[in-house]
């Protein structure tokens, strides 16, 4: 069972190389109805280590609280999902596609991928393994009497600072903490300052009438 009442803790943004990505398309070889959304990001030591010193304070709270609410029992602790390995340390992320509600209506869900600028990527733009991203994942801390108490960190959003070659949502990159940054720019499309300046000439000529 998850944990109840669990708080929605604000994503976190981190920066490396993409590493087996799922990020157009879900993959549906273990999730053949709906599919998962997967991005293992390589990153530095300062990388890893600014995450767990975000998460740390966290954990704590949400394990107190299955604590509390299992008092007696042994809670088994899981480690993040980081993992030192040559070059790096390897953070894993994904997200499920899609689902059932109770009612057994289905619902969708898709990554908000970005290039450089903050523009959403044209569909046609495919990202692969390789590409220098700026990553954002949202940590959902979990209980479960068999595997115990951890956190999985579920895939909000990527923007691509290099594209590795081989428009997904109308949420801002600045919802994601990204920013215009030097690197790969779309073709197409306009930039975040490009539309906010068409949306304040527009109200001045909407004002004039």
């Amino acid at each position: 069972m998850s944990i109840k009442a669990r708080k929605k803790h604000p994503v976190i943004k981190v920066k490396g190389t993409a590493k087996y990505a799922h990020l157009n398309e879900p993959n549906k070889r273990f999730e053949p109805e709906f599919g998962t959304y997967s991005c293992d990001l390589v990153v530095d030591k300062d990388q890893a280590e600014m995450i767990k010193n975000t998460l740390r304070p966290l954990y704590e709270e949400e394990l107190k609280q299955v604590q509390e609410e299992h008092q007696g029992k042994k809670i088994e602790q899981k480690e993040f999902p980081i993992k030192e390995e040559e070059g790096g340390f390897l953070v894993k992320s994904k997200l499920k596609a899609g689902g059932r509600r109770r009612d057994g209506s289905e619902y969708s869900l898709s990554i908000a991928l970005f290039d450089s600028q903050g523009k959403p990527l044209p569909a046609d733009v495919k990202v692969w393994g390789g590409s220098k991203v700026n990553l954002a994942f949202r940590p959902r801390f979990w209980y479960t009497a068999m595997a115990g108490f951890g956190v999985s960190f579920d895939l909000q959003a990527v923007q691509v600072l290099e594209l590795q070659n081989g428009g997904v949502s109308g949420v801002a990159a600045d919802a994601f903490g990204f920013t215009s940054e030097e690197g790969y720019v779309a073709n197409g499309g306009e930039t975040l300052d490009q539309v906010f300046d068409a949306e304040e000439e527009s109200e001045e000529i909407t004002a004039n009438f």
